[in-house]
């Protein structure tokens, strides 16, 4: 790729990725900063020793799922201008390389005194949990929500120099989790949170929902959010797999196991739910709940005009 063709790429990337991270709630407090190279073995274009990770952007966050834990997540972007590389084996080999770098980053960042004064600043826990977020995008119309995730479980040939956790958010995931929010900002006369999941593990007082998405739940392939009215609550559970009786019975248990007894109702969002072809089905997946007073019902979160017969 030629050097002004790879600008572009980069600086299309990073508009992709400021619109996702401002989506989930990451844009007021992500920071780019310069982190010096303090490992002769991390090298660059052409073989050469890095001075230098620029442009590394964190987030900052006491993370809701554990007691006593700031998470300081290292976000790196990368973007193919002409499609995801057409293989499994050259996306696997192209992963490989970016995660390698993100580590990297992370490993060099530890010990790096701005971020060292930029955690100290941010009022958060005693335990901090470095961690990686990988944007790889696609900014070509063939392959913009393409799966790249499925072609590389498992990813072979990771050295030891991996020792931190790694998210990717791919075109696929980043479609999900736009779609959900859009569904969600949608419902007239509410506003909505992300809902956090309680692990057991968090002191109960802590709220349960928030305007921020946690990375654990970046990488999930549901997406649970409170819906809030001005006299009711309700829990919408966006489903990233295509509808069946057996994954809306699933889906349906999980969200009634993540209310802990609030909300008068649980929806649970597929991607292609049809109340003309699956309403049987719901009706079916609803049996073993039919004892608990919540409202149980089924929608699709991609806009369509089918979206009218989910209506009583």
């Amino acid at each position: 790729m030629s050097g002004e063709r790879s600008k572009k790429s980069g600086e299309y990337g990073e508009k992709l990725a400021e619109a996702f991270l401002k989506a989930i709630g990451w844009h007021q407090d992500l920071k780019a900063l310069t982190i010096p190279c303090t490992n002769t073995l991390h090298t660059g274009d052409g073989g050469n020793a890095r001075q230098t990770h620029g442009g590394d952007r964190v987030f900052l966050y006491n993370n809701p799922f554990y007691e006593n834990r700031t998470d300081i997540v290292h976000v790196s972007v990368k973007n193919n201008i002409d499609g995801y590389p057409e293989t499994p084996a050259k996306i696997r080999a192209a992963l490989r390389t970016h995660v390698l770098e993100a580590n990297e980053i992370i490993a060099c960042a530890r010990y790096d005194n701005g971020i060292h004064d930029f955690s100290q600043a941010f009022p958060g826990r005693k335990r901090k949990e470095h961690s990686g977020l990988l944007i790889w995008t696609s900014s070509h119309n063939d392959s913009a929500e393409d799966d790249v995730l499925g072609h590389c479980e498992p990813l072979r040939g990771l050295d030891d120099s991996c020792t931190s956790n790694v998210y990717l958010v791919d075109g696929a995931r980043i479609a999900f989790i736009l779609r959900s929010l859009d569904h969600a900002r949608a419902e007239i006369g509410t506003t909505y949170r992300f809902y956090f999941p309680d692990t057991g593990l968090v002191n109960k007082s802590d709220e349960r929902h928030g305007t921020f998405l946690p990375l654990e739940l970046v990488a999930a392939d549901m997406l649970p959010v409170k819906i809030i009215s001005n006299d009711s609550e309700r829990l919408h559970l966006y489903v990233r797999q295509p509808f069946d009786r057996q994954a809306c019975t699933r889906a349906i248990a999980l969200a009634l196991s993540l209310t802990g007894g609030w909300g008068r109702a649980v929806r649970v969002g597929f991607p292609d739910y049809n109340p003309a072809q699956h309403d049987t089905d719901v009706a079916a997946a609803k049996l073993p709940f039919s004892k608990r007073e919540q409202d149980i019902s089924a929608f699709c979160y991609v806009r369509s005009n089918l979206n009218a017969l989910e209506t009583p």
